[in-house]
């Protein structure tokens, strides 16, 4: 199996490049984490940088790659690893496992960790716990850096002394950390790290006074092919392009443009989105028969996600976001970037408050507040002008957000 993923690597390892990075992530899914990682590497790559990315927990036929650079090298550890799943826990296997546990114990030895966590999270993991410590071995120079706790987790059991750690979590901690458990872990593990990356200052003021752990912050890039700002007169028409998921709260959409159109029954909305993930399947039969309730059918469209979705919808109306929490919404800095008036609710983790100046570039709104999204929306067809004011204001973001200026701050802490 190792000798396998030798070869994998063999036109990567032996080529000249300034640095090696190793970024490591659970999924790709088309999701905001997976954009950004896809935005970096891509850049990283381009600049001269041995970029490989590792999946933990997905197969690589059911990965979304894409928008992955060629340059990128990928590999699966559900791949990799499948074989060595298949074989007998013999003896080396288990002296390897008490070794590795033994190493865990002492790295998060906590009162409020229980050993018997630790110990079922190696048994559903030591394969994966072996290949990447072979895998370190062999690239004990990579900066290696690590989205979203799963993965933290599996690389803080695997790396090596000699590898620089960054590590970043992409979403709003008040959501994630689950149990006392992961936050005692997370009080442990995320020191260990050579840099923190967070989102927005929201989540770094979370982090410092609730674990007193410190780090910086680094906003997601805007990708650099997006279409020029439409100048015009806009199509009637109002858009969310997002990951459908409950997160993102569209039945607050619905209900605020269900009013909406009563006033103005020629606008239409427009959601594109895919159902990705636990229970996202259910969640968009449960918005089909929201929207069926409305009564309004030829009026709200609930459409599959596209490759071209921001040439399509440039000169929309208005972007309407009204998740629950986010922790820097890609699909706001597009729009925004791309000149469409955006409407975002103010939720935690701050994203939104971090970027968007109230009526300046963009219109904040209490997390679900019907009355409130409705009026914003009101506001924007009944005030031209202030429609204007934000599609050119806001537009401005892609150059704040370029890729080329977000990536020199990665830069930064990777050759630090």
């Amino acid at each position: 199996m190792l000798s396998k993923d030798k070869k994998l690597e063999k036109g990567v390892t032996r080529m000249a490049y300034k640095k090696e990075i190793t970024f490591l992530i659970k999924v790709m899914n088309g999701g905001g984490a997976e954009r950004v990682i896809s935005i970096l590497s891509r850049a990283l790559a381009g600049k001269g940088y041995a970029v490989t990315l590792i999946l933990t927990h997905q197969k690589m036929k059911d990965a979304y790659l894409k928008d992955m650079d060629d340059r990128v090298h990928v590999l699966s550890l559900e791949d990799q690893t499948e074989s060595l799943s298949k074989l007998s826990f013999g003896a080396n296997m288990r002296m390897l496992y008490a070794r590795v546990l033994g190493k865990a114990s002492k790295l998060f030895r906590d009162k409020e960790l229980e050993l018997s966590l630790i110990n079922k999270y190696y048994a559903r993991n030591y394969t994966k716990i072996m290949w990447l410590k072979d895998y370190f071995k062999r690239h004990d120079s990579s900066t290696v850096i690590a989205f979203l706790y799963d993965t933290i987790f599996l690389t803080l059991l695997s790396i090596r002394p000699s590898n620089k750690l960054i590590i970043s979590e992409r979403g709003d901690p008040q959501q994630s950390m689950g149990s006392k458990t992961t936050m005692a872990f997370l009080r442990r593990a995320f020191p260990k790290a050579d840099h923190i990356v967070f989102q927005s200052p929201d989540v770094q003021r979370w982090y410092l006074d609730n674990m007193q752990i410190e780090g910086q912050v680094i906003f997601n890039p805007v990708k650099s092919n997006l279409p020029e700002r439409f100048v015009g007169e806009r199509k009637r028409r109002i858009v969310n392009f997002c990951r459908i998921s409950t997160q993102k709260n569209l039945e607050l959409l619905i209900t605020a443009f269900n009013r909406l159109q009563k006033d103005y029954p020629q606008y239409e909305l427009f959601i594109y989105g895919n159902a990705v993930g636990n229970g996202a399947e259910g969640y968009l039969e449960h918005i089909k028969t929201c929207i069926e309730e409305t009564g309004c059918m030829n009026q709200i469209h609930l459409l599959s996600g596209k490759s071209n979705i921001h040439e399509e919808i440039r000169d929309y109306a208005m972007f309407v976001s009204s998740s629950d929490f986010e922790g820097m919404s890609n699909s706001m800095l597009e729009s925004m970037a791309t000149g469409l008036p955006t409407i975002c609710t103010d939720c935690p983790a701050g994203g939104a408050r971090a970027v968007i100046r109230d009526h300046e570039n963009g219109i904040l709104v209490p997390v679900r507040d019907a009355e409130r999204m409705y009026l914003a929306m009101k506001e924007l067809i009944e005030n031209p002008a202030l429609a204007e004011k934000l599609s050119e204001n806001g537009s401005n973001i892609r150059n704040v957000l370029s890729v080329e200026n977000i990536i020199e701050k990665w830069m930064e802490i990777i050759n630090d």
